[in-house]
């Protein structure tokens, strides 16, 4: 199999349920689900652990309480740490999960925001691995060393971006300088809307990947996702039928199974379906930690939802 490299954070996550979101100035009441080591990078590494993909772990740990967690977090699955920091502790949340499933993130950076490309260059990185990034390091303030690494010593890897919704603050010129025949995007539709437009999203996206010849995979939650390729038509793969909790962590555990399906060398379709499954099961239990073991998956009664026909 393709050894998956992970790039970004790791953080405290405090998840809290909420019938709604407060309006300003007003007192709600909500239950606490205590804290989870999460941060995108972290919960894609844990879904590829437990699905047996080889990683190489670029999550930086930092020197204090939430520090000391994120590394026990890491060692439970196997992957000490290499990046480490002696100044700063890795950052924390508040996520507002609402009845709806929707989630709403209140954050403090740390260590995570934390990045040098001469650090980035010292990784040995088998020449057929897939770097997978998130557009929350690639967008902070030092996030330019991750963006150069990426495009001047990455030569020959696959590039899994999930663009996130720091994208706004993403240079121009990074995202056309990205290799073509590389490179894979996924956003969800709010981060689609900036990317392409307004309109028919789907066509949008399509639109996109022929102008750019990029890849681009459109979330659409429980709509399933768009494989859109250069110069093809958009594909349909429809979402798993499954009872939501909250949607913490699921573009995450997409992107991981993704990363799973290119991994072991699956069409690309077939990528996008496993992303879908994985995302189903996080999405059904409370936070982000509950991506599934390989043999959960292979064990799974879910059935993906048909779409109906106009």
């Amino acid at each position: 199999m393709r050894t998956a490299v992970v790039i970004g954070a790791a953080a405290g996550d405090r998840v809290l349920s909420v019938a709604k979101m407060p309006r300003s100035g007003e007192d709600i009441i909500a239950r606490d689900h205590g804290w989870q080591i999460g941060g995108c990078a972290f919960n894609v590494l844990r879904a590829l652990a437990r699905l047996q993909i080889p990683v190489i772990n670029g999550i930086r740990v930092g020197n204090g309480q939430w520090g000391q967690r994120v590394c026990q977090a890491l060692t439970e699955l196997g992957i000490p740490p290499r990046l480490t920091s002696e100044t700063q502790d890795n950052g924390w949340c508040f996520a507002l999960a609402e009845a709806s499933g929707e989630r709403t993130f209140i954050s403090i950076p740390g260590c995570e925001e934390q990045w040098d490309r001469t650090e980035l260059q010292s990784f040995a990185l088998p020449s057929n691995s897939i770097i997978y990034a998130s557009g929350y390091e690639l967008g902070c303030q030092q996030g330019e060393a991750i963006q150069q690494w990426l495009l001047n010593d990455c030569l020959t890897q696959t590039l899994v971006l999930d663009l996130g919704p720091r994208l706004a603050t993403l240079p121009h010129n990074f995202l056309r300088q990205l290799p073509t025949d590389r490179t894979i995007l996924t956003v969800n539709r709010d981060e689609a809307r900036f990317l392409c437009g307004e309109g028919e999203l789907v066509q949008l996206s399509a639109d996109y990947a022929s102008s750019t010849g990029i890849t681009l995979i459109l979330r659409l939650d429980s709509q399933g996702a768009w494989l859109c390729q250069p110069d093809s038509s958009p594909i349909f793969v429809p979402a798993y039928q499954v009872s939501v909790v909250d949607t913490i962590g699921a573009g995450d555990a997409h992107t991981a199974g993704l990363i799973a399906g290119l991994s072991q060398g699956l069409p690309l379709k077939d990528c996008v379906d496993l992303g879908n499954h994985v995302a189903a099961i996080v999405v059904s239990k409370q936070g982000a930690a509950g991506a599934p073991t390989l043999k959960e998956i292979n064990q799974s009664m879910l059935t993906p939802v048909t779409p109906l026909v106009c």
